[in-house]
This record gives C-alpha cells, sequence and structure tokens, in this order.
C-alpha cells in the first residue's frame, strides 16, 4: 500500500531556520533530513529527493511523515529516528549473493534496480552499499581468467610442482621462464592533477622492442635475464639454456618449466637443454596464472615505464639492461609478489559462449 503524497510549504522564517541549522551541522544525515524538508518545499518529487540525497525512497517518505507529525526539529533526534532501511529476508539476501557471484554489476545503482525488480523493495545508493558489506561484497577490479583454461590440469600441476620440490636437494633448481617483449616507449600512470589537466608524459612510437627471456626461482630467488635485440625464436631459445647453465655451473639439476609457445617445444632446444642437464618441464595449456614470472613482467612495467620517457633506443636498452642487473634491490617486494601461491581457475569453469 502507497503512502499518502505530503507536500511542504514553508514560510519564508522556518525555510531560513532549516537553512541556519543545515549550516551549522556536521552530522551529514542529519543535513540532510533537513534537505528533503526544503527540497520538498521546492516542489520536488521523492524520487527525486532520494536520488538527490541517495537516500532509499521509503526513507524520504518516513522523514516527512516525521516532519509532518512534529515539525522539523524532531529529525534532529537520531536516537529516536533510525532511518528506513528495507530489510530482505536471510533467503532474498541468499538470492542476492547468488546473482551478484554469477553476473556481473559494475555498480550500486544495477543492484538497486534488481532488488526492485525481484521483490519491490528500494534503497538508496548508500543503503545498498552498506548492505552489500554486509552480504561480504566489495569494490574491486573484475580478473581475466583464460577461457580454455583445464582447472583439472591447473590442480594436477600444483601438485606435481610440490612433490618435485619435496624429491629435490638443495642443490637444484626449479625456474620458472618466459619471453617478454617491452615496447621502446612509456606507458601513462595516476597521479594527482587540475581537473581537466592532466600531466602530460612524452612518447616515442614505439615500434623497436628489448627482448627478454627469463628464468626465476620463486624459493630462492635466483633469476636469469637474457635481453636481446632479436626475436625470440628458436635459434635464439637454442641459446638460453647454454647461458643458463653458465649463470649457475654449479647446480646438479635444472628444472626449466616454460608455457606453450611453439618454440619452446623445438626438438633443438630439448636437445641443447639436454646437453646442459637442463630438465624442461611445460604449465599447462592457457595458464598463465601458474607461471610466477607472469607478476614480474607486470612489475617491471609498473616500476620502469610509467610516466618514464626515454628519448632513445639505446638509451631505453641500456636503462633496462641495469634494471633487469639491479633488480635484487627490489627484493623484498619480490618475495612477496613472485611465489607459488597459485589462484587456480575455478571448479566447473567453462568457457563463456560469444554474445
Amino acid at each position: 500500500m502507497s503512502r499518502p503524497t505530503i507536500e511542504v510549504n514553508l514560510d519564508k522564517k522556518e525555510r531560513q531556520e532549516i537553512e541556519k541549522e543545515i549550516r551549522k551541522l556536521n552530522d551529514r544525515k542529519k543535513a540532510d533530513r533537513l534537505r528533503v524538508i526544503l527540497y520538498k518545499d521546492d516542489g520536488h518529487s521523492n524520487k527525486f529527493i532520494a536520488r538527490s540525497l541517495q537516500l532509499g525512497r521509503n526513507q524520504v517518505s518516513e522523514i516527512l511523515e516525521r516532519y509532518q507529525q512534529a515539525g522539523w526539529q524532531v529529525l534532529l533526534e537520531p536516537d529516536k529516528y533510525q532511518g528506513s532501511q528495507p530489510k530482505l529476508s536471510p533467503q532474498q539476501q541468499q538470492a542476492l549473493k547468488i546473482e551478484l557471484k554469477t553476473n556481473i554489476y559494475a555498480t550500486a545503482n544495477q543492484v538497486i534496480v534488481w532488488v526492485e525488480q525481484q521483490w519491490g523493495v528500494q534503497y538508496g545508493v548508500r543503503g545498498m552499499q552498506k548492505l552489500l558489506k554486509r552480504l561480504g561484497f566489495s569494490y574491486k577490479k573484475n580478473r581475466l581468467v583464460p577461457s580454455k583454461a583445464d582447472p583439472e590440469l591447473q590442480r594436477q600441476f600444483v601438485t606435481w610442482l610440490a612433490g618435485l620440490r619435496e624429491r629435490l636437494g638443495p642443490n637444484a633448481l626449479i625456474m620458472f621462464s618466459d619471453a617478454a617483449h617491452f615496447k621502446h616507449n612509456a606507458e601513462a600512470g595516476y597521479a594527482w592533477s587540475l581537473l581537466g589537466e592532466p600531466h602530460q608524459i612524452p612518447s616515442n612510437t614505439g615500434r623497436q622492442r628489448y627482448n627478454v627471456i627469463g628464468a626465476y626461482e620463486p624459493q630462492s630467488h635466483e633469476h636469469y635475464f637474457l635481453l636481446t635485440t632479436d626475436n625470440i625464436n628458436q635459434e635464439k631459445m637454442i641459446e638460453f639454456p647454454v647461458s643458463l647453465r653458465a649463470k649457475f655451473p654449479d647446480k646438479k639439476k635444472i628444472y626449466l618449466i616454460f608455457d606453450n609457445a611453439s618454440y619452446n617445444h623445438a626438438r633443438k632446444v630439448k636437445a641443447e637443454a639436454l646437453k646442459q642437464n637442463i630438465i624442461l618441464d611445460y604449465l599447462p595449456p592457457y595458464s598463465p596464472n601458474l607461471n610466477p614470472i607472469e607478476r614480474l613482467w607486470k612489475f617491471v612495467r609498473k616500476e620502469f615505464f610509467k610516466d618514464k620517457y626515454r628519448d632513445t633506443f639505446a638509451t631505453f636498452c641500456q636503462q633496462l639492461a641495469d634494471f633487469f642487473t639491479n633488480i635484487d634491490q627490489y627484493r623484498a617486494q619480490l618475495a612477496s609478489l613472485l611465489t607459488e601461491n597459485f589462484e587456480l581457475v575455478p571448479d566447473g569453469w567453462q568457457t563463456p559462449s560469444s554474445s
């Protein structure tokens, strides 16, 4: 049953008193209750007032009812007025949680619309945000998941890796490897700037690249990087086991875990690795989430590229080479970043159909 429409007609003196009280208040909730009266006196609808002040429409109605019954002063009594918060039943809350886990809602307003369509319950933005927090949700960036990843293969890999670590002695390395292609260009980051006047960062064409083949051991944090302006191909990958063994001549065994790029599976690459007593293993298909060195590349882009301009390709290459040579200066940050705490693709993951 809908509430009766309440009209507000303030005389000049009463309006001035309310405006003066609002200016004195430090409590936004109390001030907003008084603003409801002013907005209504201006002839605005409850819907408009609710949207403008981010209140629930039921809450606006109750504020107007209390004003009608006892005047505007009663709206300054927080102990007696707790506000209107339409409650969902436990079953409705559970249904909302399932809906939010199943479908993507980018704003609280979208959730408000869904709840009202389902059960006729109205929320303001702030009320919905509080409800979502009580239900265990927070506003954060979504994560990309490889669309073709196999959850079972990923679990098997993690189990295999744990078993391998138990079997190996201290004179061995398990290194994760990958290639990265860094463009000669800056990347724009975030910074405080005047409205409409963002900081301007010079840029290059980005056509020239300095390529890196890396190997990283997440437990000991041993590492090796081969930097080259050449393309990463089978010939370049044949060089990598040789230079890696030269870096760690005293290690009895080196396990090198690659992704499934075709050149990593090349017969000549495997043969050269065997000569160097390096055992090649491979991640499950479509599993960059199982390769800690992927996190290193993101770290490099953040530390080396954000808002940093190098005018010549030669300068760019020299500074990037220096960055990798001195990467141990970031040891503390990398120790918490490059771990074997993998976030696996969830059970039941299925490739979404194209829409």
